[in-house]
């Protein structure tokens, strides 16, 4: 089991449509977590070849550790291009290794062997082939009514489907939830409109049709033999966005449709300024108590429930003299919790701490920022994911309109390293998306983009509100803002409001 990202026990009882063999009772499954890989729509271990100009991919596209790519440019593809090598995609095949061997690991719940996965209904399960899968028709997967439903196929050597083969998606299954783990290769024919992620030990190959999921190869290539359409968008996630003047945190589901609807999930939380989606499930709140109630961090479930003290500030002397928690993130490998801190009652506090969740004491990581008056101190904060400065801390100086940055191990509070300061007018938020570019909002409206070194890059987007904290969802940019509006940002620059939280400031995505 994976240990260093969000896991969700289910218990998933197992049974087969009446097309199928007979089903046992599955033993208890972790669910399969793709990491950084969950970016791509396409990633091979030698190669990414695709014939048709007419190809369209939504999702990241690359390629580790041979990075070639024939026949696909940077217009057919919404979201990143990697024409050479680079940490992420290294990365996500690290991952992509640890999710196929996660699939692998499941307990058998009904073994396939031998049998067409045509004309079958499935239920929420795993399902296991000694040797090659087949797919003549259509696959039904039914989730029975459970958005978390997930359904594993393990195939010991290849996956072929035949021309106009179709998997359909019934009662609340999401293709996110759905992974075909390939002992070699996975050939997908003409005109199918395949779902699912297709996790191949050796190559992928794909004739021309749908792919509603990811193409995701270890060692192989990926090749396009036709016009396909790829559509990795991410799934059964949500935004979370917090209102410090009502003391609310509000759930807005991924992904985005017209219909959409938000869910206040937790009241009560005065002065909640800071969201931070954590391990098994948790939501970590920061209450900076400018708007009244206590000066602490607490933890609480998704549905807003079962809340926990984790910092109380009056506990620890050198948080109790300064302001409340601000900007709460978590490292890359979700071991610790940053924090800043707000500028309050004409003190000056205001510089960045961090905590593990095994050792909640907090240590001083950034010394105070130098005072400016009575403007705000500390704002949001995030980890580098790519470039020269890797793995670094970086934390928003509202007071003084700059990011500062720190290496780890932050066991030592110091001043930090002044890192952008180029173009910013009011920051308040930061984020950093898998390529490890660096986003900042302004609460002027404006969101500026600035490279892995911390050189400016360019105005990304123009909301024309009050922006305040901001988060990655998968390649989207959601921003909370003071007047309400949730701005979801596609790579393309396209702007789309999913959903209205009024004096929106804190802001996570998290799976579910």
């Amino acid at each position: 089991m994976r240990i260093q990202r969000n896991t969700l026990v289910l218990v998933l009882v197992l049974a087969v449509g009446t097309h199928a063999a007979s089903a046992k009772k599955a033993t208890p499954a972790t669910t399969v977590d793709l990491g950084t890989a969950g970016q791509f729509g396409l990633l091979a271990g030698s190669g990414v070849t695709n014939a048709s100009a007419a190809t369209t991919i939504k999702g990241d596209v690359g390629s580790s550790p041979t990075p070639t790519i024939t026949g696909l440019t940077a217009s057919q593809v919404n979201g990143t291009l990697y024409t050479t090598s680079s940490p992420v995609t290294s990365g996500a095949q690290s991952d992509l290794t640890i999710a196929y061997n996660e699939a692998a690991g499941e307990a058998c719940g009904t073994d396939l062997t031998g049998t067409d996965l045509g004309g079958l209904t499935l239920v929420p399960g795993t399902y296991c082939f000694s040797s090659s899968a087949s797919l003549t028709g259509t696959l039904t997967l039914d989730a029975q009514g459970d958005r978390n439903a997930q359904f594993v196929f393990q195939i010991g050597s290849t996956l072929i489907t035949a021309t106009n083969s179709t998997v359909v998606l019934t009662n609340g299954a999401f293709n996110c939830n759905v992974f075909w783990q390939v002992g070699s290769s996975a050939t997908i024919q003409t005109n199918n409109v395949f779902i699912g992620n297709i996790l191949a030990l050796t190559s992928i190959t794909l004739d021309g049709g749908t792919l509603n999921g990811k193409a995701l190869a270890r060692n192989g290539a990926v090749t396009i033999a036709a016009q396909e359409t790829v559509n990795a968008s991410p799934c059964s996630c949500s935004i979370m966005v917090s209102s410090p003047t009502a003391g609310t945190v509000t759930q807005i589901p991924l992904p985005y449709a017209d219909n959409w609807t938000e869910t206040t999930i937790a009241t009560g939380l005065t002065s909640v300024e800071s969201l931070a989606c954590g391990k098994n499930r948790l939501l970590y709140a920061g209450q900076s108590g400018v708007y009244g109630g206590p000066m602490q961090i607490v933890s609480l479930d998704q549905n807003g429930m079962n809340q926990t003290t984790v910092v109380g500030f009056s506990s620890f002397q050198g948080l109790a003299e300064g302001g409340g928690p601000e900007g709460l993130s978590f490292s890359t490998k979700g071991s610790i919790l940053v924090f800043s801190t707000t500028q309050a009652d004409g003190l000056s506090n205001s510089g960045v701490w961090h905590t593990s969740i095994l050792s909640p004491d907090p240590i001083q990581s950034i010394l105070p920022f130098s005072p400016n008056g009575s403007s705000n101190g500390g704002g949001g904060t995030a980890f580098l994911t790519a470039g020269p400065f890797a793995g670094d801390l970086v934390a928003v100086d509202e007071a003084n309109s700059m990011i500062i940055r720190d290496a780890p191990p932050f066991t030592t509070a110091r001043a930090g390293t002044v890192f952008i300061t180029a173009l910013l007018t009011s920051p308040v938020g930061i984020a950093v998306n898998a390529a490890g570019n660096i986003f900042v909002s302004n609460t002027d409206g404006t969101i500026q983009q600035y490279a892995t070194d911390g050189t400016w890059v360019g105005l990304f987007a123009t909301t024309g509100l009050h922006n305040m904290n901001i988060a990655f969802a998968g390649l989207d940019l959601v921003v909370a803002t003071q007047d309400g509006p949730v701005i979801q940002i596609a790579p393309n620059g396209t702007q789309t409001t999913i959903g209205e939280v009024v004096g929106g400031d804190g802001i996570t995505f998290c799976k579910e």
